[in-house]
């Protein structure tokens, strides 16, 4: 008997045309469809794949992967579809698998609605004809997608798919935002703190600790089902990593009848070492029934399946058993965990979470959590559903994304990324410029006066050790090898100075081999020998002469950082002209196919716009012309400082790194030689 695999899909595209219950029955009657048909053929149903909300042209689509991994394991010899649009809209994805790996799998391919058989040769330009029109069918799709977006956007509605954290979505109106009351105080205590003088990370650190769940978990929470690889890709059987994680665990009563005294007994493998060497922590975080009850024991498992041969655990029993509740971390000499349901209903659930948390992990230990089912019957531990995933906390940023959005000043600031085709997912970043910004679109929820603050100090702010003090270097020492930022580390020694290594040491230099660390006095003697370097070649002769040259050379119809700022913001409001004149011509051109515009008129308009495209474009040239001129000047009067305020330096101080050194580039330490390349990038050399 042939094995038959049938393919549900109700396309992404007809979200908005269908109700929740109109979708739902779509794709029950498919599936009624395509029964009668294998019935009729007397096929063996093995399997359905359903992908509801998921376009034809995602080739991500989870229940499609799996198709196919079936298909290809050879577990499939027939696949249905009620048509070919619902397998895929993407004419490459029909070539490769259904006419391609389908026949090297010996898989064939049914659509019932084309009468597309890829076994039949005769229905194989058609199936190509249908592909070719549904992937015309996806370009339009996009492009008018992508129109009204832009024109929702400029008319200040929000066009993201999920609410930005603090704010929810109208449910009148789903571009529009509303705060959200829940999460309102968190940001404007992100706010206030780093206004106050509380650093990113000691912020994040806060949040994390009084139990606040970050913006991602948050979604998660409320019942967001983000289609994420950084989600659908973390579910875990093991880890090893430090950080922490989240435990969920599931079972569902579909049994038909109700289950009584229904124990479990968990535990983590290798507990002992995750508690003492680890410093690892296990943690009951949240229970959905109240009924249920925990225990842990510090008894063998071989004790304990012994004692359960009785037909029950003696809870009650002290000696053997203590509970554990919620926001209570399971003690040290703790062997497993005991999950105890008087009664459990037909058609209900069970569902706890546990936090772990693994602080460090030097032996590479793996770790893996295990359910046993120990009454009514071991057989339910197969139908238990385990999901362990890293958990995702307060990070500097997220903090620091926080900090700089202006949504929450009541701005949206929208366009910021877009992708290159419906078919290429690459992400493409957009400049300020090219990004649609529109005020005072929702109800903000910090005033202006702190948001600018905050953006100040945000662009002066470094840094700060205990003591208060900033790092000579921080923020200017990078890797050459990643590009990470080289940061402090190890104790002061006697002078005052530490080591600085590469970022990437917390990822136990996992993507970089610039691994040895170098000692900041190194580093201090190396930049103070070059800057008194620079100060000696700027008192030559000859380099004076060409400084005072090159100054009595310069325009001096600029003499300020002003009128700098003044010629930038010019140039800025010429490109928006000239933006705004393309999209006229643009639309010229337009009304001109569409016969609305003679071509006597469009010629006439035409010539009007190229002269006048002409004449901004030479205005802006001139404008690039005295910006660099003002620019290069700047850079001459600030060498020329520097020689007025030093002669020879003795010891180097924040103010001199800050104003004077660029970036400082670490190279990999040559063991040989027993010598590494400092490149020093001087802001005004």
């Amino acid at each position: 008997m042939m094995r038959v695999a049938l393919y549900l899909r109700l396309s992404d595209e007809d979200r908005d045309k269908l109700t929740k219950e109109e979708r739902s029955e779509s794709i029950k009657n498919q599936e009624k469809m395509l029964r009668n048909y294998a019935y009729q053929q007397q096929w063996e149903i093995v399997a359905i794949y359903d992908d509801e909300d998921w376009s034809g042209a995602d080739i991500t689509r989870p229940n499609f992967k799996k198709m196919i991994d079936a298909c290809r394991m050879r577990q499939i010899d027939v696949v249905l579809v009620k048509s070919q649009a619902r397998f895929a809209r993407d004419m490459e994805i029909v070539e490769k698998y259904v006419h391609n790996k389908f026949h090297e799998w010996k898989v064939r391919f049914v659509s019932l609605m084309e009468k597309i058989d890829n076994t039949r040769k005769e229905t194989k330009k058609m199936s190509q004809i249908i592909g070719l029109t549904d992937e015309w069918f996806l370009e339009d799709t996009s492009y008018n997608i992508r129109q009204t977006l832009k024109s929702k956007r400029e008319n200040g509605e929000y066009t993201g798919s999920f609410a930005p954290y603090g704010y929810q979505k109208d449910p009148e109106n789903k571009n529009h935002l509303l705060p959200d009351l829940t999460v309102k105080p968190y940001i404007i205590r992100i706010f206030q703190e780093y206004n106050y003088g509380y650093g990113m990370g000691k912020i994040a650190k806060g949040l994390n600790q009084d139990g606040i769940p970050s913006p991602l978990e948050y979604k998660l929470m409320m019942g967001s089902h983000l289609k994420l690889p950084c989600l659908n890709s973390s579910i875990l059987t093991t880890f090893s990593l430090p950080g922490s994680y989240l435990l969920r665990i599931y079972y569902y009563n579909h049994t038909g009848h109700v289950i009584r005294n229904l124990i479990t007994l968990e535990y983590l493998t290798n507990y002992a070492q995750f508690y003492r060497q680890s410093g690892g922590l296990i943690t009951l975080t949240k229970v959905k029934n109240e009924k249920i009850k925990f225990y842990y024991s510090w008894h063998s498992l071989t004790k304990i399946h012994s004692s359960s041969k009785t037909g029950s655990l003696d809870f009650d029993n002290r000696l053997f058993w203590q509970p554990l509740v919620i926001g209570v971390s399971l003690p040290e000499n703790a062997t497993c965990i005991a999950v105890y349901t008087k009664e459990l209903d037909r058609m209900n659930d069970i569902f706890y979470e546990f936090t772990i948390t693994l602080l460090k992990n030097h032996d590479h230990i793996q770790y893996s959590y295990h359910v046993d089912s120990l009454f009514p019957y071991s057989q339910l531990v197969s139908e238990y559903q385990i999901q362990l995933r890293k958990q995702y906390l307060w990070s500097i940023t997220t903090i620091r994304k926080i900090l700089q959005d202006e949504v929450y000043l009541g701005n949206l600031v929208q366009f910021k990324t877009t992708t290159v085709s419906y078919k290429n997912k690459k992400k493409i970043y957009h400049t300020e410029k090219e990004r649609i910004r529109v005020e005072n679109t929702h109800d903000a929820i910090i005033d202006s006066l702190l948001f600018q603050q905050v953006q100040t100090k945000l662009k002066q702010k470094k840094k700060c050790s205990k003591d208060g003090v900033v790092h000579l270097f921080a923020g200017k020492v990078f890797c050459s090898c990643c590009g990470r930022v080289f940061y402090k580390c190890g104790k002061k020694d006697t002078e005052g100075f530490r080591y600085l290594c590469c970022k990437d040491k917390v990822n136990h230099f996992h993507d970089c081999i610039n691994q040895k660390y170098i000692h900041e006095k190194e580093l201090y003697d190396v930049v103070l020998n070059q800057f008194n370097l620079l100060l000696r070649k700027y008192y030559q002769v000859d380099y004076q002469l060409s400084l005072h040259q090159s100054l009595d050379n310069l325009s001096q119809d600029c003499q300020s950082g002003k009128e700098l700022i003044a010629l930038q913001q010019e140039k800025a409001k010429l490109c928006r002209k000239l933006e705004q004149k393309q999209n006229t011509f643009s639309n010229l051109y337009e009304d001109f196919t569409k016969t609305y515009l003679s071509q006597k008129e469009f010629f006439l308009l035409r010539d009007k716009y190229r002269l006048d495209q002409e004449y901004l474009n030479k205005q802006l040239q001139l404008l690039e012309e005295k910006i660099q001129l003002l620019s290069k000047k700047q850079k001459a009067v600030q060498v020329h400082s520097v020689s007025e305020k030093y002669t020879q330096l003795a010891s180097l101080n924040r103010e001199i790194v800050q104003d004077f050194v660029e970036k400082i580039v670490i190279g990999c330490y040559d063991p040989i030689t027993n010598t590494r390349k400092i490149e020093i990038t001087w802001d005004f050399d």
